[in-house]
C-alpha cells in the first residue's frame, strides 16, 4: 500500500512551500499503522528534490520510518519559498507549531556566486542548518546526479554519508549515482525536454536506473523478515 502526500500548491493547501508540518507525514503514519493489512514495522518514505528534504528531515523526528529514498537530496533544511519564486523568510518545515533552523537565503550571496562562477550556497559540514540524519531508523538510499544544477545532490549525499559515519550509524546507507540526468530524475519513459543537449537516451537510462533501484530498496527493505 502506498500514499502520495501532496503538502502546498493544491486545492485547499498553502500556495508557498513554507512552514509546511512535519504532521503531515506523522499524520499519515498514524493513517498506515491504523490499516490492518500494513505491518506498521516496515514502513518507507519517498522524497525527490524539495521532498527528499521534506523525507530525510521526517524520518529524523519519526522512527516508524525503516526504509529511507531520496532522489536529488539536500543534507540541509533550506528557506521556504513563496509561490512567486520568492524567499519567505522563514524555514520551509515547522513541528508543533516550531520553525526548524533553516539557511537563509542571501541575493548578494547569490549574485556573486553566478558572477564568480562558483558554487552556491557553500555550507559548512555539521552547521545548525544540516538535518540530523543520524537519528534516522532505517536503510537509507540516496540518488543524485554529478550534474545537478539546481543544488549540489551530489555532493549533499556524500555529505549526508560522512554525517552518518561520523556518529556510527547503525543503519544501511547506500547511493545511485548518475552522469548524464540532471536534478529532473523522473520516473522512465516520462517526457523531459529539461536537457536538449544531452542525448535523451542516455538520460532515460539514468532514469531507468534510479526508477529501478528505488523499487527494488523498497522490496528489499520493507518485505523482507516480514513475519517480524
Amino acid at each position: 500500500m502506498s500514499l502520495a502526500i501532496g503538502y502546498f500548491g493544491i486545492e485547499n493547501l498553502t500556495k508557498d512551500l513554507s512552514q509546511i508540518p512535519l504532521e503531515i507525514i506523522e499524520n499519515s503514519i498514524s493513517f498506515f499503522k491504523s490499516q490492518k493489512m500494513i505491518n506498521s514495522k516496515h514502513i518507507g518514505i519517498y522524497g525527490r528534490s524539495k521532498g527528499a528534504e521534506f523525507a530525510l528531515l521526517a524520518a529524523s523526528y519519526f522512527n516508524e520510518i525503516k526504509c529511507i529514498v531520496v532522489n536529488s537530496p539536500s543534507n540541509v533544511v533550506y528557506e521556504g519559498i513563496s509561490h512567486k519564486g520568492f524567499p519567505t523568510l522563514t524555514s520551509s518545515w515547522s513541528y508543533r507549531g516550531k520553525s526548524i533552523n533553516y539557511f537563509p537565503f542571501v541575493f548578494k550571496k547569490f549574485l556573486l556566486s553566478k558572477i564568480t562562477h562558483k558554487e552556491f550556497p557553500i555550507i559548512n559540514e555539521n552547521s545548525s542548518y544540516e538535518i540530523p540524519v543520524e537519528k534516522i531508523s532505517g536503510n537509507i538510499l540516496c540518488i543524485a546526479s554529478s550534474k545537478d544544477e539546481i543544488w549540489n545532490a551530489l555532493q549533499a549525499s556524500k555529505r549526508i554519508q560522512r554525517r552518518l559515519a561520523q556518529n556510527h550509524f547503525q543503519h544501511q546507507f547506500n547511493s545511485n549515482y548518475v552522469e548524464n540526468a540532471g536534478h529532473i530524475l523522473t520516473i522512465p519513459f516520462q517526457p523531459n525536454n529539461r536537457y536538449k543537449n544531452t542525448d535523451k537516451k542516455l538520460i532515460m537510462n539514468d532514469t531507468y536506473e534510479t526508477w529501478n533501484s528505488t523499487i527494488s530498496y523498497f522490496k528489499n527493505n520493507l518485505k523482507k523478515n516480514y513475519s517480524n
